[in-house]
């Protein structure tokens, strides 16, 4: 597709939203350390149970945005035990007291100034260097068998197809919850988590652009895009889930608690999604189609992993929550279909400002604008001079183009 005013600015829009390879890279050096750590039988508690430390949610997924009014990143990680710790044996309140005074040693042996939180689920370290974040830990263990079938045959009914299905469900834990009405003692009924697996759906859903991966794969010289981090893909769907929770950000930048959730916005936003090859096309179409993916009866947005659990539960119970969502998809496809039917540089930069968050250069903008126009005329056969305007064919000279407004750079 060739390079628009809009182009330019939904490119420009997602380079002000996304998250340097190095950002990626310094979370997965914490990580991975943290996991390298823990495999310490010598000094580390949790060692003989074979924890494994990986990424979950937005890292996991390559749909990071910068924060937004904070300095701090999000990085969700999973420590599942692998053996050794089972739900008949253990409780989950041990296995949280497990992980959290491991960190806690973790936290000492690093110089990590502030003890680990706990949360509902997780523990949390907060880093304070170059790159500022905290880290959200979710202890847990494998699903058992039975329950991994149960929810492969749950994705099944639902429409994924058996292989996903199956390969998703293997990735299902069972996983700590200090809310949990049985958390101090033995049982079976645990929480269940399955970011892994979700994110493996996900990746499926992006799969659809099969041309776009290749040429992704070309790009970065690798043999298949596989062998690439999600992040690195880069694909329109990740990058429309950018825009779209950046976008939710600045609406409801007054009101967080009653946002729509990154859980339901990803998951409507990659069912909604067809394969396009360009962000504009893609926006397009998912934010035409999101509310046709919302159940009229619960579970109403179902999770794609366990279809049982309903990412909007909350709504029955807080009223204000589901007109938030239909007030804001409305306001997202008012203000993407400005970015779309506009062609007034002033316009474009200031919805990008004020619905989008993205501060861009308007005189950058203007320049290459120019040099669009530049290119245009040179290919339906007329002269250009950047400060005459367009000679036409025939010899008559056409005046000189004159934007809205000066080329200023907008404030924040």
């Amino acid at each position: 597709m060739p390079m628009t005013k809009r182009s330019m600015v939904i490119n420009d829009i997602i380079e002000s939203l996304d998250v340097s390879d190095s950002a990626y890279e310094a979370a997965a050096r914490r990580y991975k350390d943290l996991g390298a750590w823990l495999h310490d039988q010598a000094k580390v508690a949790s060692a003989p149970f074979s924890p494994h430390v990986f990424a979950q949610g937005s890292f996991r997924l390559g749909t990071v945005t910068r924060p937004w009014k904070r300095e701090d990143y999000d990085l969700d990680l999973a420590c599942k035990l692998q053996q050794g710790v089972t739900k008949s044996e253990h409780t989950q309140k041990q296995l949280k007291q497990l992980v959290g005074s491991d960190l806690e040693d973790y936290r000492n042996e690093r110089g990590i100034q502030d003890k680990p939180e706990e949360k509902h689920r997780c523990w949390r370290l907060n880093y304070q260097d170059n790159l500022k974040f905290h880290m959200d830990i979710v202890p847990g263990i494998p699903e058992t068998e039975s329950r991994r079938q149960i929810l492969m045959d749950r994705m099944f009914k639902a429409g994924t197809e058996e292989s996903l299905a199956s390969h998703v469900a293997k990735h299902a834990m069972a996983i700590t919850d200090n809310r949990h009405p049985d958390y101090a003692t033995i049982t079976a009924d645990w929480h269940v988590s399955n970011q892994e697996g979700y994110a493996l759906w996900f990746e499926s859903r992006m799969r659809q652009a099969q041309e776009f991966l290749k040429s992704r794969a070309a790009m970065e010289k690798v043999a298949k895009v596989d062998d690439l981090p999600a992040y690195r893909w880069k694909t329109p769907l990740q990058q429309c889930v950018q825009i779209l929770k950046r976008h939710r950000d600045v609406m409801f930048e007054n009101d967080r608690d009653r946002k729509p959730i990154s859980a339901i916005l990803t998951t409507l936003a990659a069912r909604s999604y067809q394969g396009e090859t360009e962000v504009e096309s893609a926006m397009s179409t998912i934010v035409a189609n999101m509310r046709t993916f919302i159940n009229t009866t619960a579970p109403r947005v179902p999770n794609p992993v366990d279809p049982k659990e309903d990412f909007a539960d909350k709504w029955p119970s807080n009223p204000s929550l589901e007109p938030n969502f239909v007030r804001w998809i409305d306001q997202a496809q008012e203000d993407f279909g400005t970015l779309g039917q506009s062609d007034n540089i002033r316009i474009l930069t200031e919805t990008a400002l004020r619905r989008f968050g993205a501060n861009i250069d308007e005189s950058r903008l203007l320049k290459s604008c120019a040099l669009l126009e530049k290119a245009a005329a040179i290919t339906s056969g007329a002269a250009y001079t950047s400060s005459n305007g367009t000679i036409g064919t025939s010899g008559v000279k056409n005046p000189p183009h004159r934007f809205y407004g000066s080329a200023t750079v907008l404030d924040t």
